[in-house]
């Protein structure tokens, strides 16, 4: 669990890193040409990976049903977004407020155990958690 744990705080670092670089680039080249070319350059470093490590099975895509393509528009969606939300918000505030909008749908996925997951249900600690998480954000908030 520990190395999983390890795994998703370097994985919130990297996320917390692309934002602002994203924005810096949105600068130079503009706001959703900056999240196409940071799409596409992760699309061709995973495609890299893939090649490089993957198990051989992109062929497979044909025997997957449509809705779970959606996933490269999701991430798409939060790039753009991140690129939008940083110069006006600032990092701290839009990190914070894409983890608490992450939390909040994972708590709902959790709850009705959603995409085959195990159902597991909202109780008070974990609204106590989410309500923790907004008040930080209310706290990281630029006035």
């Amino acid at each position: 669990m520990l190395p999983t744990l390890a795994l998703m705080i370097f994985a919130g670092c990297m996320v917390a890193l692309q934002a602002p670089i994203n924005a810096a680039l949105a600068r130079t080249v503009g706001t959703l040409e900056s999240s196409f070319i940071s799409f596409t350059v992760g699309a061709v470093f995973l495609g890299l990976m893939s090649f490089a490590l993957g198990k051989g099975q992109v062929l497979r895509l044909a025997e997957t049903p449509a809705w779970q393509w959606v996933g490269g528009v999701l991430g798409a969606c939060m790039v753009f977004s991140t690129v939008l939300a940083v110069p006006r918000i600032g990092a701290l505030a839009t990190g914070v407020a894409m983890i608490l909008g992450n939390l909040f749908m994972a708590t709902v996925i959790d709850h009705f155990g959603w995409f085959g997951l195990p159902s597991v249900p909202l109780d008070g600690r974990r609204a106590l958690g989410l309500a923790c998480m907004l008040a930080g954000l209310v706290l990281v908030m630029r006035r």
